[in-house]
């Protein structure tokens, strides 16, 4: 009892916030200016920038937009010396900060005691980067900016209730180095979480149970705690941990949350939409959770899809985002947080490609050869929307043969050479979408978009 009194008697802020991650793993890019401006537009004060990427960074001068850089689970260990971590934070932070950008935090790796989704990208030397880089920035004048690592669910064992949680025996002396450096830095501990996957993939509960509109009669019972809906349990699943670590007070800010909207079931617009709905909605009210009361700072994930992300862990990695590829926003969500009943702002200035499209001619008398041009479209394309209960999921074969192709050609920036195979393919501009499935075309990338802009300077 004298745990959870201190849990809630802690003090509280008086104000939430939410921003939203961007990760750039796809062929169709936004022009970063782009990115600004929607962010600008939506009052949206903070963006968890899945890069380090000086160039991308530093479009974000004297916007007052706060920003989150990470250094990748790939680049960790190229900075585990102090000379070499000088560098890095000289070209990645100092002198985007010296040209006005608004850098708070450094995430340093994502989720590198994973044993699930990212277990290939486990990086057990993070804690000791983390000092390296803390005591690098102090010594650079930069004890503003906040350093951290993000962590999903899997940190912590498998329960029936919050209050039965504690970290991963494996991992458990790791997690104690890293909450005893985060309690001493004053950093949060950064929570990724994605509801749709706990609830279907972890415990198997009714979808219900993710939506905080909760309609059906299913509940978690913890002692004297009722919980509707997954999200608080995820978040006091953590605080159980940690409080049992010792750190009873310690923030928890939400890194990650979304909701994807294809390639999973239920993962679609509808749910999204309604899932993001409560969610705002809680984080509004500043309540918290049992164990967490008072204002929760949230990282929506994400502003768009991204059509090269790796799909080893499924192919709704793909489709994350509240905004398509090209801008256009998926559904109605209100991130200023008064819960109104709109659409937020279309990205300005977006270019597409012309509306052509690839398609199969239908000639099957060699299925082999056909077989074989689905697979190579689809190798380097993007199919997920053909998974089976995606928005695709339900087209006919040759349906499905002309969505693969097209995807191809797209890529390909519709170069005709592309849209062959082998005597296959035959180019089209009747738009073949159908109601749930949308064929689509790509937006010019960010290259060509500035290539396009300096031929058109030159011929002035």
């Amino acid at each position: 009892m004298g745990i959870i009194f201190m849990v809630l008697v802690m003090t509280t802020r008086v104000n939430s916030f939410v921003g939203i991650t961007w990760g750039r793993q796809q062929s169709q890019q936004l022009v970063p200016s782009m990115v600004v401006d929607l962010l600008l537009q939506n009052k949206i004060p903070s963006l968890r920038l899945m890069t380090s990427a000086s160039d991308i960074i530093q479009i974000f001068s004297a916007t007052n937009i706060s920003i989150v850089i990470s250094l990748t689970n790939r680049n960790v260990n190229l900075i585990n010396r102090k000379d070499l971590a000088y560098a890095w934070i000289n070209d990645k932070v100092k002198v985007p900060i010296n040209k006005g950008v608004n850098i708070v935090e450094l995430c340093v790796g994502a989720e590198p005691f994973s044993n699930t989704y990212l277990k290939e990208a486990a990086n057990y030397q993070v804690v000791n980067v983390l000092g390296i880089i803390r005591e690098a920035l102090d010594e650079m004048h930069l004890g503003h900016v906040s350093t951290t690592t993000a962590h999903g669910m899997d940190v912590i064992t498998v329960a029936k209730v919050p209050s039965e949680t504690d970290f991963r025996d494996d991992i458990k002396g790791l997690m104690l180095e890293s909450l005893k450096f985060f309690n001493r830095t004053g950093a949060p501990f950064l929570l990724n979480m994605f509801p749709i996957q706990m609830v279907k993939g972890v415990f198997n509960y009714p979808i219900e149970f993710t939506f905080f509109d909760n309609m059906s009669n299913f509940k978690i019972q913890d002692g004297n705690v009722t919980y509707t809906n997954v999200v608080e349990l995820m978040i006091d699943s953590i605080a159980w941990a940690i409080t049992k670590a010792g750190y009873p007070n310690m923030k928890i800010m939400i890194g990650q949350i979304g909701w994807p909207t294809d390639g999973y079931l239920h993962a679609n617009v509808k749910n999204a939409e309604r899932f993001y709905k409560g969610l705002l909605k809680f984080v509004a009210s500043k309540k918290g959770t049992p164990l967490r009361p008072g204002p929760l700072d949230i990282y929506l994930h994400s502003l768009s899809d991204e059509n090269e992300f790796r799909t080893v862990f499924g192919a709704f990695q793909r489709h994350w985002g509240i905004y398509e590829a090209d801008g256009n926003p998926k559904y109605k969500i209100d991130f200023s947080l008064q819960d109104r009943d709109e659409y937020p702002t279309q990205a300005k200035g977006i270019v597409t490609m012309p509306n052509r499209w690839c398609m199969f001619d239908g000639n099957k008398s060699n299925m082999d050869l056909v077989k074989k041009n689905y697979n190579i479209a689809c190798e380097e394309a993007d199919c997920t929307r053909l998974e089976e209960g995606a928005s695709c999921g339900e087209l006919s074969d040759e349906s499905k043969i002309s969505y693969a192709f097209n995807a191809y050609f797209q890529k390909k920036k519709q170069n005709e050479e592309y849209c062959d195979f082998d005597g296959l393919g035959k180019l089209t501009t009747i738009n073949p979408s159908v109601e749930k499935c949308e064929f689509p075309i790509e937006i010019l990338s960010f290259q060509d978009q500035v290539a396009a802009n300096a031929m058109v300077s030159l011929k002035i």
